[in-house]
C-alpha cells in the first residue's frame, strides 16, 4: 500500500516560500535595529526611510505590497483557469489583492486609525467579517475547491494586522510616555507578523489554483501516446488501434 502524500509540496516546488520567509525574517530585523539607531540621531534620514517599518515607501512596506500584488496575479490566474460563477469568486481574489496592496502602499490603515482609532477598528472588523463570509458562502454555492483554505488565510492575515494594531495601540496608550525601545518594538512585531501572515495568504492561494484546462479530466491510457495539441489519444508506434494483442489474434483466425 502506498503511503500518503505529504500535504507540504516538495522543496524544489516550494523554495521561493523559504526565499521570501527568509527575505521577511532579515529584512523586519534591520528595520528594528535601523530605527532604534536612527531614533537617537546616529544615521541619516534616507537610511530611516528605507528601512523603517513604518516609512511609506520603505522596503518593509513594499514587501508586503509585492506579496499582494501576487495575490493579485494568482487570483488572475485562477480566473483564466476557472468557468461559470466560479470566475467571479476568483475575480474577487484578484481584486482583493490588488486592494491590499495599494492599501499597504499608501498606509490607508495608519492614516485612518491616528485620526479615529476606535470607528477605524470597528470598521475594519466588520468588512472583514463581511468579506471573509462573502468569499465563503460564494465558494460554497459555486463549487470553488480551495475557497475555504484561502478564506481561512486571509482570516489569519486579517487577525494579525488588526489584531497586533490593536494590542500595540492598547500598550503604548497604557504607557505614560511610550518609549522608542518600546514603540520600535511594537511596530517590528506587528509588521513582522502581518509579512508572515501575508505570505500565508499567498502561499494558500498558490497551492489551491484550479488546474489548467488541459489537465483537467484527461485520462492516459496505456500503449497510447498523449498529443501535445489537443485531448485526443493517438496510439503509439507500431500498436494498431485494435490493441497489440487483439489484433495479432484476429489475423490468425
Amino acid at each position: 500500500m502506498r503511503p500518503e502524500p505529504s500535504p507540504w509540496p516538495r522543496l524544489a516546488d516550494a523554495w521561493w516560500v523559504y526565499v521570501l520567509g527568509g527575505a521577511a525574517l532579515v529584512l523586519y530585523p534591520i528595520g528594528l535595529i535601523t530605527r532604534l539607531r536612527c531614533g537617537s540621531g546616529g544615521c541619516a534620514g534616507s537610511a530611516l526611510r528605507l528601512f523603517d517599518p513604518d516609512s511609506v515607501g520603505g522596503l518593509p512596506r513594499l514587501f508586503i505590497s509585492c506579496l499582494f500584488l501576487g495575490v493579485c496575479a494568482l487570483g488572475w490566474v485562477g480566473r483564466l483557469r476557472s468557468e461559470g460563477r466560479a470566475r467571479a469568486w476568483w475575480t474577487g481574489i484578484a481584486a482583493i489583492g490588488a486592494a491590499l496592496a495599494l492599501a499597504k502602499l499608501v498606509s490607508a490603515h495608519s492614516v485612518a486609525k491616528r485620526s479615529e482609532p476606535g470607528p477605524t477598528l470597528v470598521v475594519g472588523i466588520l468588512l472583514t467579517g463581511l468579506v471573509l463570509a462573502a468569499l465563503m458562502l460564494g465558494g460554497r454555492r459555486w463549487g470553488v475547491g480551495g475557497a475555504r483554505p484561502i478564506v481561512v488565510a486571509l482570516g489569519a492575515y486579517a487577525a494579525a494586522a488588526l489584531g497586533l494594531d490593536a494590542v500595540t495601540t492598547a500598550i503604548e496608550a497604557a504607557q505614560a510616555h511610550a518609549g522608542e525601545l518600546s514603540a520600535a518594538a511594537a511596530t517590528f512585531v506587528e509588521e513582522l507578523g502581518e509579512a508572515l501572515a501575508a505570505l500565508f495568504v499567498v502561499v494558500s492561494v498558490r497551492w489551491n489554483l484550479p488546474a489548467p484546462a488541459g489537465s483537467r479530466g484527461v485520462v492516459h491510457a496505456s500503449g497510447v501516446l498523449q498529443d501535445a495539441r489537443s485531448v485526443h489519444n493517438t496510439p503509439e508506434a507500431g500498436v494498431e488501434p485494435g490493441g497489440g494483442d487483439g489484433g495479432q489474434a484476429s489475423r490468425q483466425q
